[in-house]
Parts: C-alpha cells; structure tokens; sequence
C-alpha cells in the first residue's frame, strides 16, 4: 500500500496513515450528497485499507524483540506492571537502564482495632458542622 514519493523519510506506516488522511478529506465534502454514496464508499473502503496496511507495518516495524533466557525478567508481575516500573526508572535516571528483576514486596499493615475505629466514626458523626 505504501507509495513512494516525495517525503521518501516518511515510514510505510505514516506514507498510509497519511494516505488514508487524504483519502478521508477528499471525501468529508462529499458525505451529503446522495448521488455520490458508491464513489464516498469506496474511498472510505480504500482508507481503511491503508489503515490496517499501515497496522501491519507499524507491527512488523516495532515488534518487539525476542528475548533470551539471559536476557528475561524472572518475576510473577504482570508485563504490564513491569513496563509501568520500566518507564518509571527511565524518566527518573534519564539515562540507559535495564530491568533485571521486579520483586513485589509486602508492606506492613499496621493492627486495625475495627472496635475502635467504629467508635471513633460515632463520635464524629455525633458532633455539628457548624
């Protein structure tokens, strides 16, 4: 899908996000015009063709790498929490890191004596906002 023209920097993917863009712009003037309906849909049918070819490029373009025994993070944490914490270090240190291992730790919850937070929550309740 992707043409070659004059902006050869662009990648595959943005050459037909850009296409599709024209193709959907070309056509918004055209939406109300009844006599038009086939040539509207098959521009909006020819934009989502560039859409899911630029899809396709931006996955093979950015897929992620395949990673070794060596270089895997042993951890029970959800990919997701480990891409949070990722992030959270590269914006902190603002220099080249890597991730080697993710731990989740048990925080100490202090003794709750629900009795007396209960108590605590009549007497407030029972005084005036003034």
């Amino acid at each position: 899908m992707s043409k070659s023209g004059p902006s050869s920097e662009l990648g595959p993917a943005e050459a037909d996000l850009g296409h599709a863009l024209v193709l959907i712009q070309r056509v918004l003037q055209r939406l109300e015009e009844p006599a038009r309906v086939a040539e509207v849909q098959a521009a909006l049918r020819r934009a989502a063709e560039c859409v899911e070819s630029a899809r396709r490029a931006h996955e093979k373009d950015f897929a992620p790498p395949v990673l070794t025994g060596a270089q895997r993070v042993a951890t029970n944490i959800r990919p997701e929490i480990a891409a949070v914490i990722a992030a959270a270090i590269a914006v902190t240190f603002d220099r080249p890191h890597r991730l080697v291992s993710v731990q989740p730790v048990q925080t100490p919850v202090p003794y709750l004596n629900v009795w007396a937070l209960e108590g605590r929550t009549q007497i407030f309740q029972s005084h005036k906002i003034r």
